[in-house]
């Protein structure tokens, strides 16, 4: 049987290595199952609970080790003796020699995370980044990714675009995955807005004050910086370089510009960065805007060549968070990935999310799973492999 046909058609569990510390995976896992209205028993010779499994009246169908292999071996002849008819082995816990001695006493063994295991029946949307996440340099969706979110659609699964982009550089992007169901959505603009796919039409936008967004651009006019600016359907781009050029070489709509200021812009600004590929730089202009002006802002980073401005509180969680309700999923049945700063807040919204092996340290730290692969090598179909969602 599948790991989840165990945890199915089980009842009784035995917790070896449980803990009261609810940041604990062996915490998680308890309430986890008593969620599913399982018999749960936990296991730890220092604590309230049990002290060894012959101290448990009932019957014991699957013993969970989460301990230090070291101790966990030290319980498999209990559990064979008590005839338990499954023992799983969470991540962290197995070893070769746990292997080889659960084998030799006739143990059904199953490696996996239980945690893991039923979110893949929870997840009922995937918002992922694009840019360095999802497409590579060439900005083509990878057959593996392509048919890893064809798995997804299959299942009734939503796959959701987040990018900092404008929804009109993504059109390749859409069609390559066909994203154009009535329920199809993308964010774009770090959230600024969110489209629906089919028609073409945009159902939020949140712009910049003109002001500040003028004060930027004039402040920016002094820096070694290319500037963007961004409207619903076109870009601007001030002081264009070579590199930037070459970077952007896929995407329609760049005009460049010297304009004095903004001020004859009528239309709303959507979004305004700052392009240089030494980031220490950036940063360094980001440390002399005035607080009375980043207070008006939302900062972030990206492609290891932005510095991005949004307004206060707009970007990627607050899109899926409006996006959510749009679609009437709740958000912790919704897996995030991304690999830069400007993804950071809507890692931090849902339960689940991950990331490709080139992310930044701040969301490596902070995601549930880290792609052991780049985003030129099938990191999203690996991580979607990884929780067990295709």
């Amino acid at each position: 049987m599948k790991p989840l046909e165990i945890l199915n058609k089980s009842q009784s569990f035995a917790i070896i290595g449980m803990s009261d510390n609810q940041e604990r995976y062996s915490n998680k896992i308890y309430y986890k199952l008593k969620e599913k209205n399982k018999t749960v028993y936990g296991i730890n010779p220092k604590g309230q609970y049990y002290h060894n499994l012959k101290e448990i009246q009932g019957s014991i169908d699957v013993a969970v080790l989460i301990v230090n292999p070291s101790i966990g071996i030290k319980y498999l002849n209990e559990i064979s003796n008590l005839n338990i008819k499954y023992l799983w082995i969470q991540p962290g816990a197995e070893s070769e020699d746990i292997i080889t001695q659960a084998h030799q006493l006739d143990l059904n063994v199953i490696q996996s995370c239980i945690l893991r295991e039923y979110k893949a029946t929870e997840i009922k949307a995937v918002v992922s980044d694009l840019d360095e996440t999802l497409l590579g340099h060439s900005k083509i969706v990878s057959p593996k990714n392509l048919a890893a979110i064809q798995k997804l659609k299959d299942k009734g699964i939503k796959f959701i675009p987040a990018t900092g982009r404008p929804f009109y550089s993504i059109q390749n992007t859409l069609k390559e995955l066909n994203l154009f169901d009535d329920d199809d959505y993308s964010i774009t603009f770090n959230g600024g807005m969110i489209h629906h796919n089919a028609s073409q039409k945009n159902i939020r936008t949140h712009s910049l004050d003109h002001n500040t967004a003028n004060w930027l651009y004039q402040f920016g006019k002094d820096k070694d910086v290319c500037i963007h600016i961004y409207l619903e359907n076109e870009t601007y781009t001030y002081n264009l370089n070579e590199d930037e050029k070459h970077h952007l070489k896929n995407f329609p709509s760049i005009k460049e510009v010297n304009w004095e200021n903004l001020d004859h812009i009528e239309e709303p600004i959507i979004k305004l960065l700052y392009q240089n590929t030494n980031i220490p730089y950036l940063k360094s202009i980001e440390k002399e805007i005035p607080n009375h002006i980043k207070e008006q802002l939302e900062i972030s980073y990206s492609s290891n060549r932005y510095l991005e401005f949004n307004p206060k509180n707009v970007n990627k969680g607050m899109a899926v968070k409006e996006l959510a309700q749009i679609l009437n999923i709740p958000t912790h049945q919704i897996l995030t990935i991304g690999d830069n700063s400007n993804d950071l807040s809507m890692l931090k919204v849902t339960e689940v999310s991950s990331a490709p092996k080139n992310a930044i340290k701040d969301v490596k730290e902070h995601v549930t799973y880290t792609s052991s692969k780049n985003f030129e090598e099938d990191s999203v179909h690996d991580i979607l492999t990884y929780f067990k969602i295709i």
